[in-house]
């Protein structure tokens, strides 16, 4: 195939939407507000933390959902968070 033609150069300078972008947008900003309602105080804290320690998954917006569809670990994030222990201290003590 020619590269120096405009269809070849159209062709690669195409970007390949993802029609699932704006709802993973969405779930990236769930998350994010939960991880910073963590830094706070009372209700929202109290809130955050129910969300982010759910095991439930029957909603799109669960927090394990939200994981599966970031490709994200929940329970690293718990760890980072402060919600569950490391193993690996456990297992170094």
């Amino acid at each position: 195939m020619q590269t120096d033609t405009a269809i070849f150069t159209a062709y690669e300078e195409h970007k390949h939407s993802d029609a699932s972008e704006p709802e993973k947008n969405l779930m990236r900003a769930i998350l994010r507000s939960a991880m910073d309602d963590m830094r706070k105080r009372g209700e929202a804290y109290r809130d955050a933390k129910r969300y982010l320690m759910s095991d439930e998954d029957y909603y799109v917006f669960s927090f394990i959902s939200v994981c599966y569809h970031l490709d994200l670990c929940p329970r690293t994030i718990r760890t980072v968070l402060g919600l569950v222990g490391n193993r690996d201290s456990i297992l170094a003590a």
